[in-house]
């Protein structure tokens, strides 16, 4: 029997969900969602846009993973047993779920939903394949892939991490062929070879797509009141 009081948060979710996932955001409010290969810096360019915007918040995955030594639960991730992931999943917490590595990973719909309502983008970092179901979905959302400048860089980078054993690091490897299969899904591509420079560019994009015309009828239309 599960007793964790998650599951308990959950259940106070569930009527917040609904069945086809369907999240209606503002025009002016979207999702940015950063995909990369394991190694390529997603998660520190995504630490400098958060540090330097004031509207936009983290979406903080769940995940049946272990933690890992400098990891915090509820801020690195939400960590949960496979039981508690799959009660959220058959109760339709979560806007997407993918398997990687053997673990699973999933997004809170009532976060995204909370998030737009109060007039926020949300930035993810998640797997190519949760980012495929996003866009699917009747939700605003720019994905932005996210690239060493080499092959080779990618490999050193990855390697210097030290956070996977042998088996472990050619899963990924693996993973990222299939990653980089998908590049043409995705709308922006980011070259990551300087960290502040590659974050710079992704606030760029974020900007650019603020300033859309489908984003600022409102203002066009009050513009145009006579």
């Amino acid at each position: 029997m599960i007793q964790n009081w998650k599951l308990c948060s959950a259940q106070k979710n569930i009527r917040k969900s609904s069945s086809n996932y369907n999240v209606r955001s503002k025009a002016k409010n979207f999702l940015i969602i950063l995909i990369s290969p394991s190694g390529g810096g997603k998660s520190s360019i995504l630490k400098k846009v958060l540090n330097t915007t004031e509207n936009i918040v983290y979406s903080v995955s769940y995940t049946t993973r272990k933690p890992r030594h400098d990891e915090v639960d509820g801020s690195s991730y939400h960590f949960l047993s496979e039981d508690e992931f799959f009660f959220m999943k058959k109760n339709n917490e979560f806007l997407e779920t993918a398997k990687v590595h053997g673990n699973w990973y999933g997004t809170s719909i009532s976060f995204i939903r909370k998030s737009i309502a109060k007039g926020k983008h949300i930035i993810m970092d998640i797997d190519y394949m949760g980012a495929l179901q996003i866009l699917k979905k009747k939700i605003s959302a720019i994905t932005i892939f996210i690239l060493p400048p080499s092959r080779e860089i990618w490999l050193e980078r990855l390697k210097k991490r030290g956070t996977e054993d042998d088996e472990t690091l050619q899963k990924r490897l693996q993973t990222a062929e299939t990653e980089l299969q998908q590049l043409q899904n995705f709308q922006y591509l980011v070259i990551n070879k300087e960290l502040d420079e590659a974050a710079e560019k992704v606030k760029a994009i974020i900007l650019a797509e603020e300033m859309k015309m489908m984003r600022n009828t409102d203002i066009i239309r009050r513009f145009n009141e006579k």
